[in-house]
């Protein structure tokens, strides 16, 4: 499922060679469950944005079901993004002027497949808002945002899920039940997980964990 080999991403001043992740391989298996920690600035989320393809490497090779994300363009890039993989970011980037049900549905806007009728609803019955399909993200609390953003996330039917802190400003009962969800329905449907985490008790739900600064 994701492969990425002999990796280097640097973010260069005038005084620093800016290197923030340099690692030889690393590989997770299909349907496989891992946390990342480390320390604030470690480089777990410019991990996480390697295997988006929201950033390319410096060097090296980020495969993803076969597909080297370093040899593409930014437009293919963003392509195969919308079309196998979903993002839960850490301020859930939920857009204001939309209602909770088109926050979910922009999930699907830009894949090849198209969403079957209902799926928006369906997801946001699965998380608990299916009573606020018509609000805006301004009128839910933060536990209710972050659900809107994982059942965002999974509008696509991505094969492989992406989570930047995602229970970080939740309190533990929300943070739990957000993550319990989250892992569950990624068993249930195959789903590759990754997440970036510096919740000890978080990383503890995951397969496995991987300190980012131990990568070599």
């Amino acid at each position: 499922m994701i492969h990425l080999q002999k990796i280097r991403k640097s973010y260069p001043s005038e005084t620093d060679s800016g290197l923030v992740l340099g690692f030889e391989d690393w590989q997770v298996e299909s349907g496989g469950q891992v946390a990342l920690i480390g320390e604030s600035g470690s480089g777990k989320t410019t991990l996480l944005n390697l295997l988006s393809g929201l950033v390319s490497p410096d060097t090296g090779v980020v495969s993803i079901d076969g597909t080297d994300l370093a040899k593409l363009s930014e437009a293919q890039r963003d392509r195969f993004r919308a079309d196998n993989i979903g993002y839960v970011f850490q301020s859930f980037h939920l857009l204001d002027g939309y209602s909770v049900k088109e926050n979910v549905e922009l999930g699907a806007v830009f894949a090849k497949k198209h969403a079957e009728p209902g799926r928006a609803e369906h997801l946001l019955e699965a998380v608990g808002l299916g009573h606020r399909l018509e609000h805006t993200p301004r009128q839910l609390s933060v536990g209710q945002q972050a659900r809107v953003a994982f059942a965002r996330a999974l509008m696509n039917k991505p094969n492989l899920l992406l989570a930047d802190e995602p229970t970080g400003s939740l309190d533990h009962e929300n943070g739990r039940q957000v993550l319990d969800l989250l892992l569950s329905t990624a068993r249930e449907s195959g789903i590759t997980v990754v997440c970036a985490t510096h919740d000890m008790d978080v990383s503890a739900a995951f397969d496995s964990t991987v300190r980012v600064e131990d990568l070599k």
